[in-house]
């Protein structure tokens, strides 16, 4: 029986027996063609590539700088750096300008830029791990990790080197920490050329972004008013190239603009995170003029105007800038009444109280707690002492403080309550069930009492308490302790 592995076996037995394909030499070109399709052999070995290069003489790593187009490019860049935009006032660049495809070029090319000075920077970092490895961990920037590699070389003893203008002090104490245990390796002195020479054309790419930038900041005055009226016209360039263009800015929401450019930052145990990443919009100064408590809100009200301005300048409107201007002026504001420190508590007094009558609850059960809890006839009396006459005092009525209510001789008649004929009937039930009550309980003769009486007539006379007792009931010839068993003539059923 034939197993999986002996079926792939076979087929790869029957794509050897098919007839290959005619291969067709082209002498002029150098190369075979395969009818409409390339073959294998177009595919270039890196490693022969690197190897060829080295034989050649040729030491360039940067394909960009070969680039003829890119060249021409960098000289137009740099002639119209310095001039001014013919413009008439009031207008804006549009599609229509003969410079506006240059600007759009521009955008493009400083992403461009960035990609190849990262291709270079892996170039340089996968070099030199073999002598300094930690080095990539402690410097994360690109451009400045290129320029201490170019600074240290094959140097052992990084305390004769100054980084001061590249690194901070926590930074180079931890370089130099770092190196003096480091388990490298001394590099080759091909392989230090090689990476010393793409160090260099790192640089040369990094003016040449640095010139870009120049050309597009003199031309944000036509291109985004705005946004340079906003932010100032280096930092809208930056913007606008990091983003991919006014219209990319334009679209993105403010959670995505203030993230634009973003790079990582290493804070080496200064913090709690090990990165902490900083978009373009950190170095307005609309952001950096605020304390760090409030720069999180600076943050976020110039990121949404930002985007805001780059919308306006999107549909060309505003050319002179107004609405830049406002919206710089309201984020000032805004950030000005947020430190205002908070208003002192006011004392507020109490408000009059309302005088007027309030309704109040009728019915049977209000009526019966009025006339529990109500003023008597006798309180008022009381309370209708005259003034000017003293009251005929009463010992009864001494711990009142007051007097009787005897107004010149003569005592005073209390009006009785009215009380209703329902009152007086549910009145007259319960005295009927407390004499029924009094009158069970007056059979009962309590343990105490005696067979001595007194009477008027004979004085002491003997009594039998038990003598006006009832007869006993029928259940006691049942159910009395004297009662015996009894007989039943039927017997129960269980």
């Amino acid at each position: 029986m034939a197993t999986l592995a002996d079926s792939f076996l076979q087929d790869l037995e029957d794509l050897e027996g098919d007839k290959p394909l005619e291969e067709e030499y082209d002498t002029s070109k150098g190369k075979k063609a395969l009818g409409d399709e390339d073959s294998d052999d177009d595919i270039i070995d890196a490693i022969q590539a690197f190897e060829q290069g080295e034989k050649s003489g040729s030491s360039s790593v940067s394909e960009m700088l070969k680039n003829d187009e890119f060249q021409k490019l960098m000289d137009e860049v740099r002639e119209r750096k310095d001039e001014q935009p013919a413009l008439e006032l009031g207008k804006q660049l549009s599609e229509e300008d003969t410079e506006y495809p240059l600007i759009t070029r521009c955008n493009s090319l400083v992403r461009e830029i960035d990609d190849e000075m990262m291709n270079i920077h892996r170039f340089v970092r996968d070099i030199y791990s073999k002598k300094f490895p930690e080095l990539e961990s402690i410097v994360v920037s690109p451009l400045d990790y290129l320029q201490v590699v170019q600074r240290i070389g094959n140097t052992k003893d990084l305390t004769t080197i100054d980084f001061s203008d590249i690194l901070p002090n926590t930074a180079v104490m931890a370089i130099t920490v770092t190196a003096s245990m480091t388990a490298g390796n001394v590099l080759p002195r091909q392989e230090l050329d090689k990476m010393l020479v793409a160090c260099d054309e790192a640089f040369l790419l990094n003016d040449c972004k640095r010139d870009v930038l120049l050309y597009l900041e003199s031309r944000m005055s036509g291109l985004a008013p705005n946004l340079s009226a906003l932010l100032g016209a280096a930092l809208a360039a930056k913007l606008i190239t990091a983003a991919g263009g006014l219209l990319n800015l334009a679209r993105m929401p403010a959670q995505n603009v203030m993230l634009v450019g973003a790079t990582k930052k290493a804070l080496l145990g200064m913090s709690s995170s090990s990165y902490h990443n900083q978009g373009i919009m950190m170095y307005s100064d609309l952001i950096l003029s605020t304390p760090m408590e409030f720069r999180n809100r600076a943050v976020k009200l110039v990121s949404g105007k930002c985007g805001l301005a780059a919308r306006v300048d999107s549909f060309h409107e505003s050319p002179l800038g107004q609405v830049g201007t406002q919206l710089r002026e309201k984020i000032l504001q805004s950030l000005a009444k947020a430190q205002e420190p908070p208003p002192a508590k006011q004392k507020k007094t109490l408000p009059p109280p309302e005088d007027k009558p309030r309704a109040k609850r009728g019915g049977k059960r209000h009526r019966r707690i009025k006339e529990k809890y109500g003023q008597t006839e006798f309180k008022k009396m009381i309370n209708r002492v005259k003034f000017g006459v003293d009251a005929e005092d009463n010992i009864y009525t001494e711990e009142w403080g007051l007097g009787m209510p005897f107004f010149e001789g003569k005592a005073q008649q209390f009006k009785s309550q009215k009380v209703s004929k329902e009152k007086q009937l549910q009145q007259h039930i319960k005295a009927q069930k407390r004499q029924r009550s009094a009158a069970a309980a007056g059979g009962n003769v309590s343990g105490m009492a005696s067979s001595l009486a007194f009477t008027p007539v004979q004085g002491l006379e003997l009594a039998n308490p038990t003598a006006a007792r009832k007869a006993p009931d029928v259940g006691d010839k049942y159910f009395a302790t004297s009662a015996g068993f009894v007989n039943l003539s039927t017997p129960m059923r269980i």
